[in-house]
């Protein structure tokens, strides 16, 4: 028959026909074999039976030319496929009177069957797929099966089937065991109702679980915090978080699990936490007190997970720390005998516990590490207070600075202990040293200390080079090349030094020159070293002629160079005769040994005649007669009425002798200056040096400031010499820290700049609150 011809009227009984045996014999028994419990209804020949029928009745029957393709074969099967679906699943509507794990188990089956009867009369029905449901824009079979679900099924059991679901959740959050394959399937429902969607699941299901699950973990926090300790509710806190993690992965959507642990982490956390943090036996402090470190990690690694969370804990942790060490200030401080070992050792035990916690409980996060830099750099920088021992009564004690103390520390570990220390274990203290010369705002007050120690190190005693080399460049990684340009530079004077002594005793064997005893120097830049006091000092002939030789020597290789002679520095050892025996005695200073030198010609002596002796200040006579009479080898005595006591001071007026009845097992006898665990005048000799090295410092940049500016505010003025000292210190190293003067240095000194400066101007007027340019320019000529 023509396709353009009308079809005959048996075209509509037979698509009646066709479909009433596609209901009986295909849908029903796809109905009773997956109800029964068989995956597989059809075998491939009966499946090829029912898909020829539905393409027969697709491609051959037609309703008419006029027709809608709503009445047309593809589009009467498309509606019946769904109109069966839709009375088998009113047949099978589920109870509501059934609760819990009963409606569960019968709302999952029923899914289950539905799926699978889907699936099947999809195959079936393939053809509509291919061709109908495209062109005419209509739901995918699967999908249209999935509404008719949704529409017939679901809408009326959904808030059933959540709480339902709830309840089993409850149940094992309180301890019962459920069938968690019951609920994944159940859950996956709200999932594919959405239709490759989630927002059904998200609405239905997500929100109001969340809310659930919010005020489930309410009352539970509320309970635990009134009845356990913070460790104790950490602890329970942490499990209720990592069993809420292998609850989202067994049975939720995965895009649930980030939601669902925010909302624990709320209530169990986010909400309590000031009140665990501060709870008096268990609290935060509680834990660093009692150096608690699980419980620390725990309460880190609990906290670390809310948005700031670790912020207030980072406070607790700088006031502790804080605390800790203005213990430790205050234990030092008051003291007659400043020790600068204890001191600096209870500091390097307390960076030492901080540094173990911050690495291996607290992941070395930088909140944490900036709380302790904090809390170190409050302390360290505190003034020690030492009380001046044989002071008048109502002497206000001395300030001490923790710079000047670490510096003595660097000084006793490069001298004779470094030989009971191995390189590694050395390497580990200076590591820590530096670390708390970090810390310290004064750095240019430690390095001014140190470079006076190393100095007398190196021209004094024997060196480690290797080791001073060694904490030289670790603090030329904190600090910068400039920083310890000048201790390099010492260190390389030092090895010059020794290749000067072999050319001028070299000297001495071409010219044929002999002194009678041994004689070495050091030749020293003065750029590099400290500043030294240069005393006159009467020299026995024999030293004087070879200092004339070695001046003559140097003379010659050199060039427009003057040499100027620091006995200070000088070390003599003498061989000496008491009692019949010979002892070898090695001097600290020459100044000792012109003392011992005048008794070769003089039995008695005054302080006073031997200070006119030697053209010498009282005090370094002082110093020596004190080593020589006072000290642990008494070689000198110094006469005393007879039943007076001994004092230990020394006066212009005491007369000495020699011991002659000394003696000591040793034949070397080290006789070593009597200097104080901390020398106060020494100090205060350094706080000045830098005192004024800041002020010229401060005093360079106003000028550089007012010459490029006509006229400035003095407040803007502060600010600028601020923000360019820190630049200059920055520029020298980016990890250089407080070293720039401080701002109230700073304000005070610029108001002195100004009156200095206006003595030369022309007006004789400067006010406080407007520096001119005029006024500098005439300082900087002058």
């Amino acid at each position: 028959m023509d396709d353009s011809e009308y079809p005959e009227a048996e075209d509509k009984e037979r698509l009646e026909r066709e479909w009433d045996d596609l209901k009986t014999n295909g849908f029903n028994t796809l109905l009773t074999v997956v109800e029964g419990g068989y995956t597989k209804p059809f075998d491939h020949t009966t499946w090829m039976h029912y898909y020829t029928k539905v393409y027969n009745l697709c491609t051959h029957c037609k309703l008419g030319p006029g027709d809608p393709s709503s009445k047309a074969p593809t589009g009467i099967l498309y509606k019946r496929f769904g109109e069966v679906l839709t009375d088998y699943l009113k047949e099978r509507r589920i109870s509501t009177a059934q609760s819990g794990e009963m409606l569960l188990k019968e709302v999952v089956q029923k899914w289950k069957n539905h799926k699978l009867i889907v699936k099947w009369m999809q195959r079936l029905f393939v053809y509509l797929d291919r061709y109908y449901t495209k062109h005419n824009s209509c739901d995918q079979l699967t999908e249209f099966g999935l509404k008719c679900f949704f529409n017939e099924i679901y809408s009326s059991i959904k808030i059933d089937l959540r709480n339902a679901i709830f309840k089993h959740i409850h149940r094992e959050r309180t301890g019962e065991n459920v069938d968690r394959s019951l609920l994944k399937d159940a859950i996956s429902l709200f999932v594919e109702m959405g239709m490759s969607s989630l927002n059904v699941y998200s609405s239905d299901f997500e929100k109001p679980f969340l809310k659930f699950t919010e005020e489930f973990y309410e009352r539970e926090a509320a309970q635990w915090v009134a009845e356990d300790s913070a460790t104790e509710y950490m602890k329970k806190a942490e499990q209720r978080l990592a069993e809420e993690a292998q609850r989202a992965a067994a049975y939720l959507h995965q895009n649930s699990e980030k939601g669902l642990t925010e909302a624990v982490e709320n209530k169990l956390l986010a909400d309590h936490q000031r009140t665990l943090l501060e709870m008096e036996n268990s609290g935060f402090i509680a834990l660093l007190r009692d150096n608690r470190l699980d419980d620390i990690h725990r309460t880190y690694r609990l906290f670390s997970r809310i948005s700031k969370g670790i912020d207030p804990i980072a406070r607790l942790m700088y006031e502790f720390v804080t605390n800790e060490g203005k213990q430790i200030v205050s234990k030092h401080s008051n003291t007659t005998d400043l020790c600068f070992k204890a001191y600096t050792n209870d500091l390097l035990a307390l960076h030492t516990k901080y540094k173990k916690i911050l690495a291996e409980q607290l992941d070395n996060n930088p909140t944490f590490q900036k709380a302790v830099k904090d809390a170190f750099e409050a302390f360290v920088n505190q003034q020690l207070q030492c009380i001046v021992k044989g002071a008048a009564p109502r002497t206000p004690p001395a300030k001490v600075y923790s710079s000047e103390l670490i510096a003595n520390y660097c000084d006793m570990l490069m001298k004779n202990v470094v030989e009971k220390i191995g390189d590694d274990e050395l390497e580990d203290i200076l590591e820590q040293v530096v670390a708390v010369f970090g810390y310290i705002s004064d750095k240019d007050l430690f390095q001014e200390f140190y470079r006076k120690q190393l100095s007398k190190r190196l021209l004094m005693t024997t060196v480690n080079e290797d080791s001073e080399r060694s904490l030289i460049s670790k603090l030329k990684m904190r600090q910068g090349a400039p920083y310890t340009s000048k201790l390099e530079g010492m260190i390389t004077d030092k090895n010059v030094s020794q290749d000067l002594q072999a050319k001028f005793k070299q000297y001495q064997l071409d010219n044929g020159i002999s002194f009678g005893f041994d004689y070495t120097m050091q030749v020293l830049t003065m750029g590099c070293w400290p500043a030294f006091p240069m005393h006159t000092l009467k020299l026995p002939d024999q030293v004087e002629g070879a200092m004339e030789r070695f001046q003559t020597f140097y003379d010659s290789i050199t060039q427009s160079r003057k040499l100027k002679w620091v006995h200070s520095l000088s070390t003599v050892t003498l061989d000496a005769l008491f009692n019949k025996q010979k002892f070898q005695l090695q001097l600290s200073t020459a100044f000792q040994a012109c003392v011992l030198l005048l008794f070769n010609n003089r039995e008695v002596l005054t302080g006073d005649e031997i200070a006119k002796e030697l053209t010498l200040p009282w005090e370094e006579v002082k110093k020596a007669l004190q080593s020589l009479a006072m000290g642990k080898y008494r070689l000198l005595l110094k006469d005393v009425a007879p039943g007076a006591k001994v004092l230990k001071t020394v006066d212009e007026t005491d007369t000495f002798r020699v011991n002659t009845g000394f003696t000591d097992k040793s034949r070397k006898l080290k006789i070593s200056t009597v200097v104080a665990k901390v020398n106060l005048k020494a100090s205060v000799q350094v706080q000045q040096t830098v005192e004024e090295d800041r002020r010229h410092a401060i005093e360079a940049c106003v000028v550089r400031i007012m010459k490029s500016r006509k006229t400035m505010e003095h407040p803007l003025l502060v600010w600028k010499e601020t923000e360019e000292k820190k630049e200059e210190t920055l520029s020298h190293h980016p990890r250089s820290g407080n070293a720039s003067p401080s701002c109230p240095t700073i304000s005070s000194q610029t108001p002195a700049i100004s009156r200095r400066g206006s003595k030369t101007s022309s007006s004789g007027s400067t006010s406080r609150g407007t520096l001119r340019r005029r006024v500098f320019t005439d300082m900087w000529h002058k």
